[in-house]
């Protein structure tokens, strides 16, 4: 009857109903198995951590309380072998002091006779020792001494008048016990700790009471050893006595408080700590009276409708201490993970029922529709509507399937080989696509390198020629103008080239962030002042307006930032020729940027297809973005808790933009109409400041009206710092001369363009620079060898011998090691830095190059000290006053806190300092400068230290 009933039964009823009992059923029984065992496990793992929690307490706490009867033992050891007398207790100070000097954790040892006389050597938890003393000396007072290093009295700290410390408690305890015991606990008058002292009893070889020893044992060491251990997550221990005072415990809690200006010993149930104070409460309730815990007790209870585990261990060690180890453990410390696993196998269970029924409906469908068609199938195949017909055994549904299947089994092989083949020809061809792209990319590197040094070497000459040329009294006003003409000219080419090198290096994923510590506020006035001729010029407003809660000083790549300034600033002024422009910077807490209402804006957000809809009514066209690798630096912006973005705006009210030319408005040499009308600019700044922006952790956006004027918007991410953290800018001095009396620095200048050796030539020889010329890497070497010079000004790209085999050569010899090499190139990219440094250059300068960085390196380098063009002419006076002598009245004129800063700085022998300091007396006096720097030339310190001492006697 079963059998007829489940022939009747659906097919998909059959697949389904078993499959989802099954998943169900196993699913709950490995929960409730899982819930049981977990629960068991919870119960042992509580039970084995308690026990080995109070096992390792008890362990440890019977080696703390055994040390101060043993240091008992040694003293009674050292009197009864003759080599300490109780008559005679002053031979024991320095003995005492070493015995607690062994121990930190003893508070004191001591010795008292029956005479009333008492020795104590006690330390402090700073580390101060006392030896305290009452005998006929002191009068019978007792006086506590501080000691030196080698155990001496020293000076009287307390006197405490007729004490006899034979009336003490602890003493008499010990008379009446007459074995080793222990004091009871009591709280340190000095320390802020408990303290229990262990008593031994002395008696003569006729049984005579001679005195009593003690040594008292710190129970704070011990609370530290339990604040150690870690019981579960938040589980305790605590040590308390048959009444029940707290002794010790794993919190921070003191084991005592401070009542009327006295220290005094509290009950366990009068703890502050909830968790403490509410398991002593269980066990008073629980056992009445806490002398019935004879043995070790495994409890539970809760708190707070918390189950709590708790573990008592009685110890007592035969000396008179008997004191209980308590143990609490939440169980919720064990069971977090288990009733986590409980919800979770709850929700599989009916998760499990859920996709049981859906997978059961989609197997039905996936057995019995494929039946049903295939089958279909196999019967036209059959009727001869396809080439190939099918052979079938059976006669049922699974018969006909499995004729089908073998036709299109066959079918579906052919197929799989054909699309096999159409794979391996595509993969061949990616991968050939993928050896020409890295190739490409090789040769654009390539280029890079080569442009870069071809086109920058020669500016170098014509900026570095013309900026010497402007400096000639003689040239007439005619030649002054065309050498500006020349020099602003050949700055605009050099311009176009750092913007056709910036997009190469943008694309190829060379492009690096260089955060600096900068000032804003001052950065932005450079800015407005750079462009305010420009904006008189054409009649327009230039505004620059800041919102109050803007940082003065931040950190970020101020050079990318000032580019991204220049560009939109270069772009509003150019095209506007009615109105004016205005840079607008406040603070906010998200980098995006919030769109106007109204206009046309482009964003450069990450989209990889062109969209316009409507905001208020106006399109917005979004701007794909490159999908170019742009390399950031090790300073993770996103990383730190002070940065925040900056949002910027450039606005105009130019010609506007139109809504068909946004969509290209950010890619290379792309120009809108308003810009080819005006056949200016190349059509790089706006591209190569999106990706700036991008690089800085922001986005730029642009709201254009035509005929209205332009919004460009843009935020950046920076870092807060502090004022003190800026550096001040030097002010900008031309070098006329060298300080008197150093010695001549040999300079070696290794370039193979002639106009590059001779414009270092022209501007280091006035200075009275011996200076020699090399045309590769294989002459620099052999001049090196022989003349030895003190710097070497090293180009890197020469034939013969290129820069870098040159300069590993030089610092692979001794002599080469004591030459500073400094190196000279064309390149631009910035990996090109390590690899300079890393041939041993000690330097690195790209070009062109202006002249105080020149000079700024040799003084860095090899200490060459200058002296400066100053429109007072003090500095012409010490180039004829130098020599003369110093006294001490030109200390007189100069600053108190100048001169103690000199002082110190010699004193600690700071050269880099005190070249700093003669650079600030040299703007007040050239003339005492040069005195001075020639005294440290010299070596005469002494002479320079005394005339600043009689300096100070005279004030």
């Amino acid at each position: 009857m079963v059998s007829q009933l489940l022939d009747k039964l659906p097919l998909r009823t059959v697949l389904i109903v078993p499959f989802v009992l099954q998943i169900v059923g196993a699913v709950g029984l490995v929960g409730y198995l899982s819930f049981r065992n977990g629960q068991k496990a919870v119960n042992n793992l509580a039970s084995q951590l308690m026990s080995e929690v109070s096992l390792r307490v008890e362990q440890n706490l019977q080696v703390y309380l055994t040390t101060p009867h043993q240091i008992n033992q040694t003293k009674l050891d050292a009197v009864k072998l003759g080599l300490l007398k109780m008559e005679n207790l002053s031979a024991w100070e320095k003995y005492l002091l070493r015995q607690v000097q062994l121990y930190p954790y003893i508070n004191f040892t001591s010795v008292g006779n029956n005479k009333g006389d008492y020795r104590s050597g006690e330390q402090l938890s700073n580390g101060s020792r006392m030896m305290n003393v009452i005998d006929t000396s002191t009068g019978l007072n007792f006086n506590s001494y501080n000691t030196n290093a080698l155990g001496d009295r020293t000076k009287v700290t307390i006197i405490a008048k007729n004490y006899d410390n034979r009336q003490h408690p602890a003493y008499q305890k010990a008379v009446k016990v007459g074995k080793p015991t222990w004091s009871s606990v009591f709280v340190s008058l000095l320390e802020p700790t408990l303290i229990i002292s262990a008593l031994q009893p002395v008696y003569s070889d006729r049984n005579q009471l001679e005195g009593v020893l003690f040594t008292a044992l710190r129970l704070d060491h011990f609370g530290r050893f339990l604040n150690s251990l870690k019981v579960g997550k938040s589980g305790q221990t605590f040590i308390i006595d048959r009444q029940g005072i707290l002794l010790a415990t794993s919190t921070t809690e003191k084991p005592f408080r401070t009542k009327d200006n006295k220290r005094q010993l509290f009950k366990v149930e009068e703890s502050s700590n909830h968790f403490t104070r509410s398991t002593a409460k269980y066990l008073t309730t629980k056992f009445k009276n806490l002398d019935q815990i004879k043995k070790s007790e495994l409890l539970s209870f809760e708190i707070d409708d918390k189950r709590q585990f708790l573990k008592v261990l009685p110890f007592q060690d035969g000396k008179g201490l008997d004191w209980l180890i308590v143990v609490v453990v939440p169980e919720a410390d064990f069971t977090k993970e288990i009733d986590a696993n409980t919800r979770t196998a709850v929700l599989l269970c009916f998760a499990a029922l859920g996709v049981a029924v859906v997978i059961g409906i989609l197997t039905s469908q996936w057995v019995t529709n494929p039946i049903l068609s295939l089958n279909t199938a196999a019967k036209n195949i059959a009727k001869g509507e396809w080439d190939k017909t099918v052979e079938s055994e059976r006669s049922d549904e699974l018969g006909e399937l499995a004729k089908s299947f073998n036709s299109m089994a066959q079918q579906l092989q052919q197929s799989f080989e054909t699309l096999e083949q159409r794979v391996q020809e595509r993969t061949a061809e990616l991968a050939v696509a993928k050896d020409k792209a890295e190739v490409a990319n090789q040769a654009k590197s390539t280029f890079l390198a080569n442009m870069s040094h071809e086109l920058r070497s020669p500016l170098n000459a014509i900026l570095g020629f013309s900026q010497l040329m402007t400096r000639s009294q003689t040239l007439s006003p005619e030649h002054q103008e065309n050498i500006s003409i020349i020099r602003s000219s050949g700055e605009h080419l050099l311009t176009l080239i750092n913007n056709v090198l910036d997009l190469s290096k943008i694309e190829s994923g060379r492009t690096t962030l260089n955060p600096k510590k900068i000032d804003l506020y001052r950065l932005l006035n450079d800015l407005e002042d750079m462009f305010q001729l420009k904006a008189y010029d054409k009649h327009l407003q230039l505004v620059f307006e800041r919102s109050p809660d803007v940082p003065q000083y931040v950190e970020t790549d101020d050079l990318k930032l000032r580019q991204i300034l220049i560009n939109l600033l270069n772009n509003s002024l150019k095209f506007t020729e009615d109105g004016g422009a205005w840079v607008r910077v406040s603070k906010q807490s998200s980098g995006i940027n919030q769109q106007a209402e109204g206009g046309n804006v482009a964003q450069s957000e990450v989209s990889t297809n062109t969209e316009v809809f409507a905001i208020n009514g106006i399109k917005i066209s979004q701007v794909s973005q490159s999908n170019n690798q742009i390399i950031s630096t090790p300073n993770d912006y996103s990383a730190s808790t002070s940065s925040f973005f900056l949002h910027f705006e450039v606005e105009d009210t130019g010609p506007g933009i139109a809504t068909n030319e946004l969509d290209d408005l950010f890619e290379p040499f792309v120009q809108t109409k308003t810009g080819k009308d005006s056949q200016e600019g190349t059509g790089l700044g706006l591209p190569i400041s999106r990706k700036f922006v991008e690089l800085m952790g922001g986005e730029m956006s642009v709201f254009s009206a035509v005929g209205k004027g332009t919004n460009f918007k843009f935020d950046i991410q920076v870092i807060a710092v502090d004022a003190a953290d800026i550096e001040s800018p030097k002010p900008s001095r031309n070098v006329i001369g060298l300080v008197p009396s150093q010695h001549t620095y040999r300079i070696l200048i290794v370039d193979d363009k002639p106009l590059n050796r001779q414009l270092l030539i022209k501007i280091l020889s006035p200075l009275g620079f011996e200076l020699k010329e090399a045309n590769n890497g294989q002459e620099a070497i052999e001049i090196s060898d022989s003349w030895e010079p003190h710097l070497i000004w090293m180009d890197m790209r020469m034939p013969v011998m290129d820069g870098y085999e040159a300069t590993q050569y030089i610092k692979s010899t001794i002599k080469g090691q004591a030459t500073a090499i400094i190196a000279l190139t064309a390149s631009v990219l910035e990996e090109e830095r390590a690899v300079i440094l890393s041939a041993g250059c000690d330097a690195f300068m790209r070009k062109p190059f202006r002249e105080a960085d020149i000079f700024d390196a040799m003084h860095k380098h090899i200490g060459v000290r200058y002296i400066y063009e100053d429109p007072g002419q003090a500095n012409l006076s010490a180039l004829k006053e130098g020599d003369r002598a110093m006294t001490a009245a030109d200390f007189v004129k100069l600053p108190e806190s100048l001169v103690a800063n000199l002082k110190l700085a010699i004193l600690n022998a700071d050269m880099d300092l005190i070249d700093s300091l003669l650079d600030e007396i040299r703007l007040k006096d050239a003339v005492t400068a040069g005195a001075i720097a020639t005294c440290i030339e010299n070596f005469e310190y002494d002479k320079v230290l005394k005339l600043i001492s009689q300096t100070i006697s005279h004030e």
